[in-house]
C-alpha cells in the first residue's frame, strides 16, 4: 500500500513538473522583428512542448510574424508582456483561421501580450459605402472546435479579419480579462461567438468591435444536438455598433442556463476610430443596434435566460426577443417555429434609446413567461401622430433585427404574440413629447403590470393599448394628466381586464373591442 502511494505521489509530481515546463520559441529558432515569417518555428515550438506532455510556449518580449498556428493538447500559448503575435498580410501564409486547435484538451492562451489578426489587409470600403472582403481571407482570429478544459486570459486581441474568438462544439472553458480591439475594417468581426458550447464563464472582458460583442448560436449541423448552455457572462464593457449580447441569429438546437449580468453596454466616442469610420466612411449610426437580443427563428428551444444588472448608453433599441420561423427548424417534414420561454430581465438601465423595445412572436406561436422588472428606459421620443396607428408586418420568416420595423407605434415597448408577461416596477422616461401609447399589447394573455411609471411626455389618447388581450391585471398604474386614457381596449377577444389600485376612479377607459362584456373588465 505504501508502495502504491509512493508511486502516485511521484507520478502527480512528474505530471506537474511536465506541465510547467516553458518552451521559448526563440529557443526553435523564431526570430523578432515582424519580418521573418515564424510559422514554422512556432509551430515547431507548440508541437514538441505537447509531445513532452505539456507545458507553456512563451512568446516573448519583440513582434513575431506568422500564419496558420495548430494549437495541441497541454499546450498554453503564453504571450509575455510586450510581446505581439502578428498575422501575416498575405492569404498565402494561412491554411484558415490565424489560431485553431480541433480535438484538443487542456489548452490555453494567457498573458499580457497582443495577439494582431492583420484584418485592415483583407477588407476594404468600396466607393459607394459597402464593404468588400476577400474571399479566401484567413477567418477567424481564433478557432477552437470539440475542445475541452479552455483558459484564455489576460491577452489583447485586435484587427481579426472575421470573428475574433470563435468557440465550436467546446466544453468547460474560461475566459478572463480579455481585451478586444477591432476598429471598423469589415462588418463581420464579432467579439465572442459560441456555438453549441457549454460549462463556460466569461468575465471581466473589455470589447470594442464592429459587429456583435457576445453572442450564441448554433448553425453547424455536425452540433445541431449539443445544447448552449450553462454559460454565465459577467463584468464586461461591451462597445460596438451592432449587437452587444446576442442569441442568435442562426438558432438550431437548444439554448438553456445563460446569465448575463454586472455589466455596461456603451456607445463608441465621436473621436473613436470605430465612429470616425463609421461616421465618415459609411455614414451610418455608431450606436448599438440593440443592447440585449434574444431570438428563435430557426426552430431552437430558448428556454432560461436571466440577464440582470446592465447599463447602456445610446442604443438603437434596449431589449429585442424574436420568435419566428426561417424555415430552418422542420417537425415531419414542415417548417415550424421553436420555442422561447422562461426569461428574466431585471434592473436595466438604459439612457437615450431610439427605438422602442419589442417582445414578439408569428401567428400561431407564443413568447412564454418573460419578467420584466426592475427598469429604467429613457427614450428618445418622437413628436410626429403618423406612427400611432402604424401597421407592423409579422415579418415571419426574414431576418430578425431589433430595427427590422424602424420605428413602432409604441414609445416604449411593443408586445405581440406573447404568453405571460409580468412588468414591475418599469419606468419609461420619453426626451421628448410623443403621441404613441408607451405600451402596446397585441395578441396577449395572462399580462401582469405592476407599478407602471413614466413622466409627463406621452401627450397621445392613451398611455397603454391592449389589442386581443386577456387575462390581465394593472396595479398601480401611473396617472399622466397628458393622455385622454390612461387604457384602450381593443379587439372582440379582449377580456377579463381587471384594474386594481385605489386610484383607479381616477383611470380614463375607452372601449373599442366590438364584443368585450363590461363586466369582464373591472375597476
Amino acid at each position: 500500500m505504501k508502495r502504491n502511494i509512493v508511486t502516485i505521489i511521484a507520478l502527480i509530481i512528474l505530471v506537474s513538473t511536465t506541465l510547467a515546463v516553458d518552451y521559448d520559441i526563440l529557443s526553435f529558432g523564431a526570430k523578432s522583428g515582424g519580418v521573418i515569417l515564424n510559422t514554422q518555428s512556432i509551430q515547431n515550438t507548440i508541437d514538441r512542448c505537447s509531445a513532452d506532455g505539456g507545458g507553456r510556449v512563451i512568446v516573448p518580449r519583440g513582434k513575431f510574424l506568422t500564419g496558420t498556428l495548430y494549437l495541441k493538447g497541454n499546450v498554453i500559448l503564453h504571450l509575455e508582456q510586450g510581446s505581439l503575435l502578428q498575422g501575416s498580410s498575405k492569404i498565402e501564409d494561412y491554411s484558415k483561421h490565424l489560431i485553431r486547435a480541433e480535438k484538443a484538451n487542456n489548452i490555453g492562451i494567457t498573458g499580457d501580450g497582443i495577439i494582431d489578426g492583420s484584418g485592415w489587409a483583407f477588407w476594404y470600403i468600396k466607393p459607394n459605402g459597402h464593404y468588400d472582403h476577400n474571399p479566401i481571407a484567413p477567418g477567424y482570429m481564433i478557432y477552437l472546435e470539440d475542445c475541452h478544459n479552455i483558459n484564455i486570459e489576460g491577452v489583447r486581441l485586435q484587427n481579426a479579419d472575421s470573428w475574433t474568438l470563435h468557440l465550436l462544439g467546446c466544453s468547460k472553458a474560461t475566459i478572463n480579462r480579455i481585451t478586444i480591439r477591432n476598429p471598423l475594417h469589415g462588418p463581420n468581426n464579432d467579439g465572442i461567438d459560441l456555438q453549441a458550447s457549454r460549462d463556460i464563464i466569461i468575465s471581466n472582458c473589455d470589447i470594442y468591435t464592429s459587429d456583435d460583442a457576445i453572442v450564441l448560436k448554433n448553425r453547424h449541423p455536425k452540433y445541431y444536438h449539443l445544447p448552449c448552455s450553462n454559460i454565465t457572462i459577467t463584468n464586461c464593457i461591451l462597445t460596438t455598433v451592432c449587437n452587444a449580447f446576442k442569441i442568435g441569429t442562426e438558432t438550431i438546437g437548444s439554448f438553456g442556463n445563460i446569465v448575463f449580468s454586472n455589466s455596461t453596454i456603451r456607445s463608441a466616442l465621436p473621436t473613436d476610430s470605430l465612429a470616425m469610420v463609421r461616421l465618415n466612411e459609411v455614414k451610418m449610426p455608431i450606436r448599438s443596434i440593440s443592447g440585449i437580443s434574444i431570438e428563435s427563428v430557426d426552430g431552437s428551444i430558448v428556454n432560461g435566460v436571466a440577464i440582470t444588472n446592465i447599463t447602456m448608453e445610446d442604443v438603437r433599441t434596449p431589449i429585442f426577443i424574436r420568435l419566428a420561423n426561417r424555415g430552418a427548424g422542420t417537425q415531419k417534414g414542415e417548417p415550424k417555429a421553436g420555442t422561447l420561454k422562461n426569461i428574466l430581465i431585471s434592473n436595466i438601465t438604459a439612457r437615450h434609446a431610439w427605438y422602442a423595445s419589442s417582445i414578439t412572436a408569428i401567428p400561431g406561436s407564443y413568447i412564454e413567461n418573460v419578467v420584466l422588472e426592475n427598469l429604467i428606459f429613457e427614450m428618445i421620443g418622437i413628436e410626429g401622430t403618423d406612427l400611432v396607428e402604424k401597421m407592423v408586418d409579422e415579418k415571419i420568416n426574414e431576418y430578425p433585427d431589433a430595427h427590422m420595423w424602424k420605428e413602432l407605434p409604441a414609445s416604449g415597448f411593443y408586445f405581440r404574440h406573447v404568453k405571460g408577461i409580468d412588468m414591475k416596477t418599469v419606468r419609461v422616461n420619453l426626451d421628448n413629447k410623443d403621441k404613441r401609447p408607451v405600451l402596446i399589447f397585441d395578441d396577449a394573455q395572462q399580462i401582469n403590470i405592476n407599478s407602471f411609471k413614466t413622466d409627463n411626455n406621452p401627450i397621445g389618447e392613451s398611455l397603454i393599448r391592449f389589442s386581443g388581450v386577456s387575462d390581465a391585471r394593472i396595479f398601480d398604474l401611473n396617472v399622466s394628466p397628458n393622455v385622454k386614457y390612461n387604457l384602450d381596449i381593443r379587439g372582440e377577444d379582449s377580456k377579463r381586464i381587471h384594474l386594481i389600485d385605489e386610484t383607479m376612479d381616477k383611470i380614463k377607459t375607452t372601449l373599442k373591442a366590438k364584443k368585450t362584456s363590461i363586466s369582464e373588465i373591472n375597476f
